[in-house]
């Protein structure tokens, strides 16, 4: 079973030195996970991190493997959706198009806020979320405790809008009268 993790086009090194730090990856463990395929944008490694799973090397794409796990990672692709839906849990950031996409997906989801930005529009789009029961959202030093969270694997299901609802929305907001009005 593998585990996604993304951070989309953002800098976020906390997200992806934390999943692989020795608590994360016991807790990942835990729960099944036998790889952890890793989007990592423009962010790097810490040099512990490096030394200790990629045994001194990591540049723009790499794999090891430690204790039990299967480890990869790469900065960007044109598309993550195969490997999102091939994903058995997915951690990422809390962009809207990852949520969007991993919640169509109805995938557990675990959303990890930068809790070092100012204004972070992100981390209420999270915990709205996360408060309606479609994923967990945590920071870089909760996410080791919220990968064994029971509900992880209990989350309600999203049902995306039917696009003639979203039409119909758009041209109220517009000012635009539907037909039979």
């Amino acid at each position: 079973m593998t585990c996604f993790v993304t951070v989309g086009t953002t800098l976020f090194e906390d997200l992806i030195n934390k999943v692989l730090s020795e608590d994360s990856l016991e807790n990942l463990k835990k729960i099944g996970i036998k790889k952890i395929q890793l989007q990592i944008g423009k962010g790097n490694f810490e040099k512990e991190v490096v030394n200790r799973v990629f045994k001194g090397v990591a540049e723009n794409e790499g794999s090891a493997s430690l204790d039990g796990l299967e480890i990869e990672f790469y900065r960007f692709k044109p598309s993550i959706s195969d490997d999102m839906a091939d994903a058995f849990i997915v951690i990422g950031h809390a962009g809207a198009g990852t949520c969007l996409e991993v919640l169509a997906l109805h995938l557990p989801f675990i959303t990890v806020t930068n809790d070092k930005l100012m204004d972070n529009h992100q981390a209420e789009l999270a915990m709205q979320l996360s408060d309606e029961g479609y994923l967990l959202q945590c920071t870089p030093s909760t996410l080791p405790e919220t990968i064994l969270k029971e509900e992880l694997f209990s989350l309600r299901q999203f049902e995306a809008p039917s696009k003639k609802f979203v039409a119909e929305h758009i041209k109220q907001m517009v000012g635009i009268k539907s037909e039979g009005s």
